[in-house]
């Protein structure tokens, strides 16, 4: 057992620290690959900011969005994850095809179920990320395939977008756009707040950030979010 501090007011108004004692409990092993076997075929999610993606929304949109709410059921799992179940193995296929995926202006992960046991499951976003600025003469997969490297896992090389290091001792500067990547805090690049709940954000940066949303949306360049769609009667995958 180990214990850990919890802070509540008394009576008077002042702060007291009660100890709590946390348990620890140890399951015994069982055969459980039944219960493995039975979710193969489900999608697990997380929203990213769950604070500001509302629950029922999504589970009630996304499968419309993916034009399969006949063929799939969804449940809120709590503290922001939530699944759904599939049928046929061509529709998880093509809903993987869509990646990645935001709501409310904030983002999504999604993966394809498995026995993760870490507490942050699941917490990977596939983007596409295209590169800008690549010499034409070293425009090949291997020049994409490099560069995607050195930043992670690569997928898949799309020669026709410039989507994802130049060899042969030339060295060039290039950029990186993600493409659809919504919902971060602008000061700390983070997926999972905004701007309301940084611990320590200057009052200029938050400005800032306010000052470059109001710019964007004013300007028709924002995307409506699906609970803002639902409302005016226009549904689509941004």
């Amino acid at each position: 057992m180990s214990q850990s501090g919890l802070i509540k007011h008394d009576g008077t108004g002042k702060k007291v620290e009660i100890s709590m004692k946390r348990l620890k409990v140890t399951v015994p092993h069982f055969d459980n690959s039944s219960l493995i076997e039975a979710y193969s075929k489900t999608l697990i999610r997380r929203c990213m900011n769950p604070h500001m993606q509302d629950m029922k929304a999504l589970l009630y949109m996304l499968p419309r969005i993916w034009k399969v709410e006949d063929r799939v059921a969804g449940a809120d799992l709590g503290l922001g994850r939530f699944q759904f179940d599939f049928d046929p193995e061509e529709d998880i296929m093509e809903v993987l095809k869509m990646e990645p995926f935001h709501f409310d202006y904030w983002m999504l992960s999604l993966v394809r179920w498995a026995p993760a046991v870490n507490p942050t499951y699941p917490s990977a976003i596939m983007f596409w990320v295209r590169i800008v600025g690549v010499l034409l003469h070293f425009w090949a997969d291997v020049t994409f395939e490099s560069i995607g490297k050195a930043l992670g896992d690569v997928k898949k090389v799309n020669l026709d977008e410039g989507n994802v290091q130049i060899d042969g001792g030339v060295e060039t500067t290039v950029y990186l756009r993600y493409e659809r990547l919504f919902g971060f805090y602008k000061f700390c690049h983070s997926l999972c707040h905004d701007q309301q709940r940084f611990p320590s954000r200057p009052d200029s940066t938050e400005r800032k950030v306010k000052e470059d949303y109001n710019d964007e949306h004013r300007n028709g360049q924002g995307a409506a979010s699906y609970k803002a769609a639902t409302v005016h009667g226009n549904v689509g995958n941004k």
